[in-house]
This record gives C-alpha cells, sequence and structure tokens, in this order.
C-alpha cells in the first residue's frame, strides 16, 4: 500500500507541475483557399479496445456533424484490425496523392500511451505534405479531463448506497499513471464512494479488494470504462469479489460510451483546430 501511494503522489506531482507554454492561437483553416482541400481523420486502435465499436459510432458521426463542410476519414494504427481501414501513414500519402492540404486527426485513445505516440511521430513526419496538419489529445490529457472524467462516472452511475462503486478499466502498464491519476480524482469527488482498478495494470484486482477491506462495505458496483473490460469484469472480478465476501453488482453501460466522454473528445479536437502546438525552437524563445 505505502509503496502503491508513493508512486501515486510522484505521479501526482509530475502531472500537476507547471508547464512551459506548449500552443498560440492559430486558426487551422483560416488560411484556406478556394481550392484547398481538408480532411477530418478518427485514428483508432481497433473496434475491441478503447472505445469499442459504439463508441467509435458516435465519434464519427460528432465529427461529421461539426466539420461537415470537409471530408472524414478513419484510420487503424493496428493493421487488418478493422477490415480495409488503411494505416495513418498509408491514409496520409493518399491524402497528399489527393490533394489534400489541411488536415485535422483525433485519436480515439484513453490515455497518451506508445499508440498514440506512434501516431504523433507519423503525424510529425507527413507535416511537410501538407500546409497544416494538426492532432488532438488523447481522453486522459490534462487535469481538467480527469476532474470531467470522474464527474460522468459519478454523475452518470447511480451511487450505491452503503457501497463502492468501482471503474474498471484496461490497463497495459503505459496507462498506470492515467489511471492512478483518474482514482484518486474519482476517490476525491466522491468521498470514497468510487474506486478505480485496472483489469491488467495498476491499480490491481488485489489492491482494489484490499482498499475495499479498510472502508468496510459489503457491496461493490462494478462499471465498465470500455467494452474490453466486460467479459473478464463479469467472471473472474465478480467471483473474486464474492469469494471476498462482498456482494456485487453490474453496470450493463460502459462509460467510453457515453455522450459527455463524445463531448471531451469534440473538446480536445476543437482545441487541435484553434491553437497550434510550439516545437522546441519556439518553446525555448518564448521562455527565455
Amino acid at each position: 500500500m505505502n509503496k502503491f501511494f508513493t508512486l501515486l503522489f510522484a505521479t501526482l506531482a509530475t502531472c500537476l507541475s507547471v508547464k512551459a507554454q506548449e500552443t498560440m492561437e492559430q486558426d487551422l483553416f483560416e488560411s484556406m483557399r478556394e481550392d484547398d482541400k481538408a480532411a477530418i481523420i478518427t485514428v483508432h486502435k481497433d473496434t475491441e479496445s478503447g472505445i469499442g465499436r459504439q463508441g467509435i459510432d458516435l465519434l464519427n458521426l460528432r465529427l461529421r456533424e461539426i466539420y461537415p463542410n470537409y471530408d472524414f476519414r478513419e484510420a487503424c494504427t493496428t493493421k487488418g484490425a478493422m477490415g480495409q481501414t488503411p494505416d495513418p501513414d498509408e491514409l496520409l500519402n493518399q491524402l497528399h496523392k489527393d490533394g489534400y492540404t489541411h488536415i485535422l486527426i483525433q485519436p480515439s485513445n484513453f490515455t497518451n500511451d506508445l499508440d498514440v505516440q506512434y501516431l504523433r511521430h507519423i503525424a510529425e513526419s507527413a507535416k511537410g505534405k501538407f500546409k497544416h496538419l494538426r492532432m488532438g489529445e488523447p481522453l486522459l490529457s490534462e487535469t481538467a479531463d480527469y476532474q470531467k472524467v470522474a464527474d460522468i462516472a459519478i454523475h452518470t452511475f447511480s451511487v450505491m448506497p452503503k457501497g463502492v462503486n468501482v471503474l474498471v478499466c484496461s490497463g497495459n502498464g503505459e496507462d498506470a499513471p492515467s489511471y492512478m491519476m483518474l482514482d484518486y480524482t474519482l476517490r476525491d469527488k466522491s468521498n470514497g464512494e468510487w474506486l478505480l482498478a485496472a483489469t491488467n495494470g495498476i491499480p490491481t484486482l488485489d489492491y482494489l479488494i484490499k482498499a475495499l477491506k479498510i472502508q468496510k462495505v459489503k457491496k461493490v458496483h462494478l462499471v465498465p470504462f470500455c467494452p474490453e473490460v466486460t467479459d473478464g469484469m463479469r467472471n473472474e472480478w465478480v467471483k473474486r469479489l464474492q469469494q471476498a465476501g462482498y456482494k456485487v453488482t453490474v453496470e450493463s453501460r460502459c462509460l467510453s460510451e457515453q455522450k459527455g466522454i463524445t463531448d471531451l473528445f469534440e473538446q480536445h479536437v476543437r482545441h487541435a483546430e484553434k491553437f497550434r502546438r510550439l516545437n522546441a525552437k519556439e518553446q525555448k524563445i518564448i521562455t527565455r
């Protein structure tokens, strides 16, 4: 437990530290001429993890609605995971050949994991092919994002009386700092009535059971962050928690498919549209 909180506080210190100015206001589309062409792209890992197929459909629909005057495309970083959907590199090369000049990319990832870093590398390498190319941030990027996601969870799913609600995430190690930050935020906003645990990462199910014992509750309501965790949660997690003496219920809906999550993704893509990320040289000049 002590090691967990030591890592947690170190993570919070990193996440909440003051950053140098990283962006400047400059509208992506203000420089478009009559012969220019723009495309909005959503990029996913696959349809099984992350926000899932329904969440993907909701995000795609939202971006089509808010950018009706620009073409829409879809890419997948896991080759072959979404049928004939191209990977981002292939798609950007094709858009360049087709004469597109302005590109706005929004990944559907939850955290700034290796998948997002790979996408950033592709986007950075392709910038020279277009007049303007920008990329929105994953769901959990700024401190305010954690606050908003926690609020969505707490206000969407009923708080179990005399029990604890648990947001169950799919972890891979890379997500641990983000999920620990979200766990802290959930606890703080709900006075301990919400916790977080990850199926393949930190915080673990074992840690969750220890935390539940400390709180001396008998009821647990599991809420899946995304569709990927549902089967394992309904089987192994329910069994383990019942064996530990808890009455367990499972939420049928996923947090990732709620309107508030789509709203937050929209905020990220709109920010990318309005603000240009500064390069290292520009940031150095500003901080002098």
